[in-house]
C-alpha cells in the first residue's frame, strides 16, 4: 500500500514538473513573438523630412560655375553628371565636380557624406549614397575618393566619388555644401546651387 502511494505521489510530481515546463515554454514563446513584432515595427520606412540635413543652416545661394565665399571657403559647383543606374531600380546616380578653396592657414579634410547633400524637388534632402560611391570607385578613375584634403591657402578641384541617388527622370534638384573648415560638425552655413535640366550632363566620359 505504501509502495502504491509512493508511486502515485511520484507520478503527480512528474506531471506537475511537466506542466511547469510547458507553461515556461509558452511564456518564452510569447516573449519571442513580442520581440519579433517590436523589431518589425522598428524597421518601418523612415518618413522623408524637408530640410533634413541643412535644418536651420543659413543658406547662401550660388549658381553653376559661380564662386561663392562663406566661412573663409570659396565654393563652386562646376559640373553635374547623371548616370543611368545599371541595376535599373528606378534611380540614377548623380556625380558632381566642385572647386573648394581654403582661405585659411590651416588645412582640413572634407568628405562627400559629411559635407554634401542634395535637395529634391519635393524639398526632401539626401546624403551621398554608398551604392553610387562604390560604383564610382569601381568604374570612374577620375573621381577622387574620401577624405579630400583642402590645403592651407590652397584649393581642390575635381569629381568626388560620393554620388547621389535620384529617381530616374529627375531633371532638377539642388546641390548643397557645408563649408565646415576643420569643424566637421558645423552646419551653421550651407551653400546651395540649383541644378536644372540644361545643367545636367548625361555623358560620363569625363569620369573615366
Amino acid at each position: 500500500m505504501k509502495k502504491f502511494r509512493f508511486t502515485a505521489l511520484t507520478l503527480v510530481s512528474a506531471l506537475s514538473i511537466m506542466s511547469a515546463f510547458s507553461c515556461s515554454d509558452k511564456t518564452v514563446q510569447s516573449d519571442s513573438d513580442s520581440s519579433v513584432i517590436t523589431s518589425v515595427a522598428d524597421r518601418q520606412p523612415e518618413l522623408k523630412v524637408p530640410n533634413k540635413y541643412s535644418g536651420d543652416s543659413k543658406k547662401t545661394n550660388s549658381v553653376l560655375g559661380q564662386s561663392t565665399e562663406v566661412n573663409n571657403t570659396v565654393f563652386s559647383l562646376n559640373n553635374v553628371i547623371s548616370v543611368t543606374n545599371p541595376a535599373g531600380n528606378g534611380n540614377d546616380y548623380v556625380y558632381i565636380n566642385v572647386t573648394i578653396k581654403n582661405n585659411t592657414d590651416t588645412e582640413y579634410q572634407i568628405n562627400s557624406l559629411n559635407n554634401f547633400f542634395i535637395s529634391l524637388p519635393d524639398e526632401t534632402e539626401s546624403l551621398s549614397d554608398i551604392r553610387a560611391k562604390l560604383y564610382a570607385i569601381n568604374n570612374y578613375p577620375q573621381c577622387v575618393d574620401d577624405p579630400i584634403t583642402i590645403p592651407a591657402n590652397g584649393e581642390f578641384t575635381g569629381y568626388i566619388t560620393g554620388g547621389f541617388l535620384v529617381p530616374t527622370g529627375t531633371d532638377s534638384f539642388t546641390v548643397g555644401f557645408f563649408p565646415t573648415l576643420d569643424n566637421d560638425r558645423d552646419r551653421s552655413n550651407a551653400i546651395i546651387s540649383p541644378v536644372t535640366a540644361e545643367n545636367i550632363t548625361h555623358d560620363d566620359s569625363a569620369l573615366r
